[in-house]
């Protein structure tokens, strides 16, 4: 018996440690370690599931994927007498989408009964992320990464790596370098050879990102270092000259990198343009010209698309069944997206359930909101920044709903549920 939880134990965490891997292959490899996951678990751990204590947090996650229903059979009704035929990719996606709140609750239930190694996960997220960035600077270098692949056209602006012809390397830099922050071998004794090595890991995965081409990740990548810096060490001195720094080499970039300098700008143009046009009324107020940008569309897209079924939504993925206009296939922005496919309602219960779970974190002491002592600790800290940049609302994002993104979010949120529950959270 002690063999078979022995078994059962390595079996689980192998797939829990593939999962850092399986997005860099691809969403066959998601989908199908996310499958494996929940199988096996239910396999080997299935009494374990009935003694998860249920707290209000997963009622409301309950109740989110319970309004996906609600939302899919307002809309086959309304429909029904429309005469009109709901798509099959409304339905597929919605019923589809019920694997993640199996995965969940895996994960739930797997932190809850210390199965998972937390802390060796965490070196293979730092391992993954350190090769992709890797691959990066070999493709910036040689015209070619370790695999032979080439840049897209645009070369000189992206360099892609593993993930080939996807943009999406800065991205998944932007999440898993932060677990360079939180290695075993960096909690030394001596304060300034631990800030020292955190800044060397920044500057080497910041540098990824930038030659990624990916502009968003970039910003949000240094964001959440300083939040590391301000939630881990307390310190504004450090916090103030770690902004010098960085404000001095992305200066030097601006001034001596054509690639940079165009990155820059056509962020800070696409950014205003999306923010004015989200403002504008008449469509005739925006030049024709402004048009072409991706962000002026996304933004008019979405704010079409959204008052059709301004409470409900349309369904999940209902975004790229409208026709015409040029929309793409989301919104770039997970709020946009939720009031497109969930509506207000949707947007609600996802509101409500993040500013329960980020409450958890912090408390009010002497006029200030602090973050509540030794709450989160070295494993957890970093799916915590992901948590805080994951869902912050001025970013463009991928797919709320994508096999990419809805993976990370609920393991990061099933383990920050977990982790608060620990600390007496009340069901």
């Amino acid at each position: 018996m002690e063999n078979a939880n022995k078994y059962s134990f390595k079996i689980t965490n192998i797939l829990f440690f593939f999962f850092p891997v399986a997005l860099i292959l691809g969403n066959f490899f998601t989908n199908l370690n996310i499958v494996f996951l929940i199988i096996f678990s239910l396999i080997f751990y299935y009494d374990k599931f009935f003694k998860l204590k249920i707290n209000y947090l997963d009622k409301i996650i309950l109740f989110f994927f319970f309004f996906t229903f609600v939302t899919l059979i307002l809309n086959i009704f309304e429909n029904y007498i429309n005469a009109e035929i709901t798509s099959k990719i409304i339905i597929i996606k919605t019923l589809y989408y019920l694997r993640y709140l199996a995965l969940y609750f895996t994960f739930r239930m797997l932190v809850e009964q210390k199965i998972l190694r937390l802390d060796l996960f965490c070196l293979i997220c730092f391992l993954c992320a350190f090769f992709v960035c890797f691959d990066i600077y070999f493709q910036s270098f040689f015209g070619k990464n370790l695999f032979g692949m080439v840049p897209g056209t645009d070369t000189g602006r992206h360099n892609p790596g593993v993930f080939d012809t996807e943009l999406i390397a800065g991205g998944y830099l932007q999440k898993f370098a932060l677990f360079s922050f939180f290695l075993p071998f960096l909690f030394l004794q001596n304060k300034k050879i631990k800030i020292l090595i955190h800044f060397v890991f920044f500057i080497f995965f910041t540098f990824g990102i930038l030659l990624s081409g990916n502009k968003m990740p970039l910003y949000l990548f240094i964001t959440s270092y300083f939040i590391f810096l301000l939630l881990n060490y307390r310190s504004w001195k450090h916090l103030f000259s770690t902004f010098v720094v960085i404000f001095i080499i992305l200066s030097l970039l601006y001034k001596t990198n054509e690639a940079y300098k165009y990155n820059f700008h056509t962020f800070y143009d696409h950014g205003k343009l999306a923010i004015h046009s989200f403002f504008v009324d008449d469509y005739n107020d925006i030049p024709e010209e402004n048009w072409s940008r991706s962000y002026v569309l996304e933004v008019q897209c979405f704010k079409y698309i959204w008052k059709r079924n301004p409470f409900f939504g349309g369904g999940l993925r209902s975004y790229r069944t409208v026709d015409g206009g040029g929309c793409n296939t989301h919104p770039h922005n997970y709020y946009f997206e939720i009031l497109t496919d969930l509506g207000l309602i949707g947007l609600v219960i996802i509101l409500f359930f993040l500013l329960k779970l980020f409450s958890q974190f912090f408390v009010l002491k002497n006029k200030w909101i602090k973050l509540k002592p030794n709450i989160l600790d070295n494993r957890t800290f970093p799916f915590f920044l992901i948590f805080i940049i994951e869902f912050f609302p001025l970013r463009s994002s991928g797919s709320f709903f994508s096999t990419n993104n809805a993976s990370i979010i609920f393991l990061v949120l099933a383990i920050l549920v977990s982790l608060v529950s620990k600390k007496n959270l009340n069901p």
